[in-house]
């Protein structure tokens, strides 16, 4: 088995403000942040559900953000399994999630795949079945989400949940 836990306590400085080119949310170095858990998983369906194991693990079922870091763990690790592009046999996907403030910061970074843009709101018909799961991470994390190419590393897709925020839905 591909995964594992560990950087606990590993402190970042970051902060996230809109993006005025793309008008999506990005991180930018400002003050300081604590890492409450990473884990490093196969490209495999069966992550979404070890994904949100970590999640809980790391801030606990009764913590006021937990259903929302859940589903929006989910939906972000299940894009990063359906859209990454698979180069090599040992390539996983790396879950991060980190405190600053307020705010816990979900982080998805995947191997890459094809250029991509994400789909406007509202752009997927109502009798399609899949293409949803940026618009579920955008309204629990009221749109501060977005995308990071890494280059040769891959993508990063975060987003950042209120803690005190009672679940969507």
């Amino acid at each position: 088995m591909r995964c594992c836990t560990d950087v606990f306590g590993t402190r970042l400085s970051e902060q996230v403000k809109m993006n005025p080119v793309c008008g999506f949310w990005q991180k930018y170095p400002d003050d300081e942040s604590e890492v409450l858990g990473k884990a490093y998983l196969e490209i495999d369906p069966a992550s979404a559900a070890k994904a949100r194991a970590y999640v809980r693990e790391w801030i606990g079922a009764d913590h006021p953000a937990y259903e929302n870091a859940r589903l929006a763990t989910s939906e972000l690790v299940t894009n990063a399994v359906v859209h990454a592009r698979r180069r090599h046999p040992d390539n996983l996907i790396t879950l991060t999630l980190t405190r600053r403030a307020d705010s816990l910061f979900l982080e998805v970074l995947d191997p890459g795949g094809d250029s991509w843009r994400p789909p406007a709101p509202g752009a997927v018909p109502a009798d399609e079945e899949y293409g949803r799961g940026l618009g579920i991470v955008g309204e629990i994390s009221r749109k501060r989400w977005g995308v990071r190419d890494q280059g040769d590393l891959g993508r990063t897709v975060w987003c950042a949940i209120d803690q005190a925020a009672p679940p969507c839905g």
